[in-house]
């Protein structure tokens, strides 16, 4: 497939940015005609395209038949809903009503954030069984660190102690919840062997690249697969180089790369999930970058994933000192699952389940408008009937509820 992609921008200054990674002047649009689309066509000789959605019919009617067959594709991609991602054991993740919250459990002594805290079976069983109760649709539950070398050199892992690690976790998961389940690993043993111990996603950081059996794997067990982006193959070297020509449309290259590679093992379409992999190979500034334009992935086709939580560009932005403790971070986890969600994304793997889940839940009930009741229906006061009191006794919002009233 390629990496052709829809960049919406808001307002002038976005579009000046996407126009500055390829070295083109966009024309001039008046301030109500924002927002716009630049259309970006992979491999290309033509720039790209700024399209006022108000004439987008006529813009691409005067583009060539190919390039407007490309960017027309590229527009349906873009607006395309995710509805639902095919995991294995016959489960699935529904994603029609916005984000879903991915929990993390990590039975690690070393991860960034919470290394330590359920490195215990008992203990991470129990922290998986809460993040569900709190509001996760799904757990990721991992076995060896993938922490930048900035938090210090991350412990190398064998297959069987990795195995030894999450295995177990999983089944006493599965014994006691049929909730879905992901393995964050890159390994493809250690996949086979989660999935038959129930897990139903396989969080792959190296996209199939770290493993050559890991597509075949995935495919052969009927798993759903979450396809990220890396610099390299290995998380202790990945930050050496953060950059880039153009960091959107590279990113967008290798996941459409990698999912290709996933559909050729025989991955259906509907499995596959993919990660842009904020601090991954990403400056503080990409990752900024990336989260504010992840709208532009949805033009791949497939649901996007987002993972900022608690990361250490969360902490520099959001003005939260090194030695804080991780707690500290979550407003600023929050903004960036704001933006995600924004943007269209269809999963959030976060540390901080509940605080997330009420977020977006909150976020929901705001932008769902009311359904209107017709006055057949609406309930009668009768005539003559008093005002209604808008402001009850002891609501949060009556002069009586603790305010103080001059």
């Amino acid at each position: 497939m390629t990496a052709d992609l829809v960049f919406p921008a808001a307002d002038a200054a976005l579009l000046q940015e996407i126009a500055s990674w390829d070295g083109f002047r966009p024309a001039t649009f008046a301030a109500g005609e924002y927002p716009v689309d630049v259309v970006r066509l992979a491999g290309s000789a033509s720039p790209p395209i700024v399209v006022a959605r108000a004439r987008r019919a006529e813009t691409l009617k005067a583009l060539p038949v190919s390039l407007r067959q490309r960017a027309a594709a590229a527009f349906e991609r873009a607006g395309a809903q995710s509805v639902s991602l095919h995991l294995a054991h016959g489960r699935s993740l529904d994603l029609s009503q916005g984000p879903v919250v991915l929990g993390v459990v990590n039975v690690t002594p070393d991860s960034f954030s919470d290394g330590g805290l359920a490195f215990d079976t008992g203990r991470a069983i129990a922290r998986a069984l809460e993040l569900f109760e709190l509001g996760a649709a799904a757990v990721d539950v991992g076995g060896e660190s993938t922490r930048p070398a900035a938090y210090g050199p991350a412990e190398e892992v064998s297959e069987d102690e990795e195995m030894r690690r999450v295995v177990p976790v999983i089944e006493g998961i599965r014994r006691r919840t049929q909730a879905p389940l992901s393995i964050d690993t890159r390994r493809a043993a250690v996949a086979l062997r989660a999935i038959e111990a129930g897990a139903d996603l396989v969080n792959d950081v190296s996209a199939l690249r770290f493993d050559p059996a890991m597509a075949d794997a995935v495919a052969r067990s009927g798993a759903g697969v979450l396809l990220m982006h890396m610099r390299g193959i290995d998380p202790r070297t990945m930050q050496r180089d953060t950059t880039y020509g153009h960091l959107v449309a590279e990113v967008a290259a290798a996941l459409a790369e990698a999912a290709g590679r996933a559909r050729a093992a025989g991955i259906p379409a509907n499995a596959i999930a993919l990660d842009p992999g904020l601090g991954f190979g990403k400056s503080a500034e990409g990752n900024l970058l990336l989260l504010r334009h992840l709208a532009a992935l949805r033009s791949l086709g497939y649901p996007v994933a987002i993972g900022a939580s608690r990361k250490g560009f969360v902490r520099r932005f959001s003005g939260v000192a090194d030695d804080s403790p991780p707690g500290d971070r979550v407003p600023g986890s929050l903004a960036c699952a704001a933006a995600a969600a924004d943007a269209g994304a269809a999963l959030i793997r976060v540390h901080d389940v509940a605080e997330t889940s009420r977020f977006l839940r909150m976020r929901r009930a705001i932008a769902t408008p009311a359904p209107r009741t017709s006055p057949a229906t609406a309930p009668s006061r009768g005539p003559g009937a008093a005002p209604r009191d808008e402001h009850p006794e002891g609501s949060a919002t009556s002069p009586r509820a603790g305010a103080v009233s001059s």
